[in-house]
């Protein structure tokens, strides 16, 4: 055992774990169980793979940032260091005890890294494929939830309207339960599916009805009546359902292809911008001024609250007549304070617009009212 400890669990670490952060980041909401379909080998293999992937897209981009800042990172890690150490990991000895105190720090950064940008590039590749639609149009990106693509109105296995979005799922769902057969329908909010060959398990109706046929004495349906079911969610299990009808309810309002392209690259870049906020805090940043702990903590600050700004500023969420320059103002206050740290500008530049900003951010905003009623 001691003879395989050790590379075996750097091996594990580097070639199979990233891949696997991939994976389980990759199959997240309804494709959860889809992690686990397929056999040992062909996730060993897909762990590999996506290790890889990972492993060299990350080198990738600390080279980029590194030839872009011209900062000096991760300097102790070098071809004669890496030899120095994989060399008596390869023969189950531990490396020297100068070689490991020289180069431990960066070590765990560029395997903290890898897992973080493992986690990242998953989540990213899941979301570019559900925004950008590219299961619905490659069968290479299909997920093998198929009733995925029913519930919620893909363009596989039916029509679409062009340009419209999905807003609910209407179901009328047939079962048979204790050998009576009773309909139901509502609104299918939520599925469960089985893990092994995706098959329905549960559906889940909000505002959810019974519907009762109502016969003549010649046993001729004349009326439909429903019934509301009390309850937040009705459950009904898969293996009663007889048959199952939907209906797709679609917004009036039409998709914009340029404003999603636009706000996928928006996101993809506000991502990556707050990933080198938090990576650049473990890198030397004394040539731009900023020394210490504190001074980091402020740029990491002062960075993330421009570009929370900035995306309020592209994206508002609240909008009234002036809300713009309220953002545009904490934006140019946040970047003043990060140049203040070169001393390119005043401080009291700095103080000035804070000022500014605040005042805006008071006088500005819309006074809510309150209705007050009174009772005899």
């Amino acid at each position: 055992m001691d003879q395989i400890a050790l590379n075996t669990v750097i091996a594990v670490m580097m070639a199979i774990f990233p891949g696997f952060i991939f994976r389980k980041c990759y199959y997240t909401g309804e494709f959860t169980k889809q992690f686990n379909q397929s056999t040992e080998f062909d996730k060993l293999l897909w762990n590999v793979f996506f290790s890889s992937i990972s492993i060299g897209l990350t080198f990738l981009l600390i080279y980029l940032f590194r030839g872009i800042t011209g900062l000096k990172v991760l300097d102790s890690l070098s071809y004669e260091t890496i030899h120095q150490l994989s060399g008596p990991i390869a023969n189950n000895q531990i490396p020297k005890k100068d070689i490991i105190s020289k180069t431990y720090k960066d070590l765990l950064v560029i395997v903290g890294l890898i897992y973080f940008f493992s986690c990242f590039f998953g989540l990213t590749l899941h979301w570019l494929v559900k925004t950008l639609r590219l299961d619905i149009w490659s069968p290479l990106f299909r997920f093998k939830n198929y009733w995925y693509y029913y519930i919620h109105g893909g363009k596989i296995l039916y029509n679409n309207p062009e340009n419209k979005k999905l807003a609910f799922t209407k179901a009328d769902v047939l079962c048979e339960i204790g050998g009576e057969t009773k309909l139901y329908s509502g609104i299918l909010s939520q599925y469960t599916v089985n893990k092994e060959d995706n098959n329905l398990e549960n559906i889940f109706l909000t505002n959810a009805q019974a519907l009762k046929q109502i016969k003549d004495a010649d046993g001729n349906t004349t009326a439909v009546k429903a019934r509301n079911i009390p309850g937040a969610v009705f459950c009904i299990p898969y293996h009663t359902v007889l048959n199952m009808n939907l209906v797709y309810v679609y917004r009036n309002t039409e998709s914009k292809n340029f404003q999603k392209f636009f706000t996928v690259v928006f996101n993809i870049l506000f991502f990556l911008c707050l990933t080198f906020i938090v990576v650049s805090l473990w890198f030397d940043l004394s040539k731009y001024g900023i020394v210490g702990v504190w001074k980091k903590a402020g740029f990491a600050w002062w960075s993330y609250f421009a570009l929370i700004n900035l995306r309020l500023l592209i994206f508002p969420k609240n909008k009234f007549k002036f809300s713009w320059t309220i953002e545009l103002s904490f934006i140019i206050t946040a970047l003043l304070w990060i140049l203040h740290y070169p001393t390119l500008v005043p401080f009291w530049s700095v103080i000035v617009s804070l000022s500014i900003s605040i005042a805006l951010a008071v006088f500005l905003q819309p006074k809510k009212h309150h209705n007050h009623t009174s009772t005899s």
